[in-house]
């Protein structure tokens, strides 16, 4: 993200005797919040949970000298049963492919589900469960948050969070400049 006016707002800062970091580092964390939020949470929201989701991305917040505010999306699959829309196609009498329900459509998950089992539950094709058994089943895993923040992040989303970033920047200058001199 590209902030514009940066050395502009350190001099009218300057003359009411205020430092610009604390507003620089406030702005880049509401804006990071507010995209998860806007652009990421709401639109995942028919398929997952936005409890699952927020927790999926991480926000790394701007404090101190650190001047740089990031949404860090988890690369570890979401549990099949997580999210809102899920089912499977059927291939045999006892193996069905598994796809799940994403914000750009659907999308094949790692896994299979047995459609002559009476539970019908979506297992993992991959076993790495530390100390199982051998023929251990584990939940199936769908497409990772980091996944879905890729799919969702375009040019629209970019210039989104810039314009937000702008206007809380010009926003949290102009309460500075209101407090007056220190």
């Amino acid at each position: 993200m590209k902030l514009s006016g940066l050395e502009m707002a350190r001099a009218r800062l300057a003359e009411v005797n205020r430092s610009i970091d604390p507003v620089l580092r406030g702005a880049l964390n509401t804006t990071a919040t507010r995209a998860r939020a806007a652009r990421y949470v709401t639109p995942m929201r028919g398929a997952i949970a936005p409890t699952v989701a927020r927790r999926s991305m991480r926000i790394k917040r701007a404090r101190g000298r650190l001047t740089n505010a990031r949404i860090i999306p988890s690369s570890s699959g979401i549990p099949v049963t997580m999210y809102a829309g899920w089912g499977y196609k059927k291939i045999s009498a006892t193996r069905a492919q598994i796809w799940v329900r994403g914000p750009n459509g659907h999308k094949v998950a790692a896994g299979f589900v047995n459609p002559s089992s009476f539970s019908r539950m979506p297992w993992s094709t991959r076993i790495k469960v530390r100390g199982a058994p051998k023929g251990f089943l584990a939940p199936a895993l769908g497409p990772s948050a980091a996944y879905w923040f890729k799919q969702l992040t375009d040019g629209k989303t970019v210039r989104w969070i810039n314009g937000f970033l702008q206007q809380e920047f010009e926003l949290r200058i102009r309460r500075e400049i209101a407090k007056g001199v220190r």
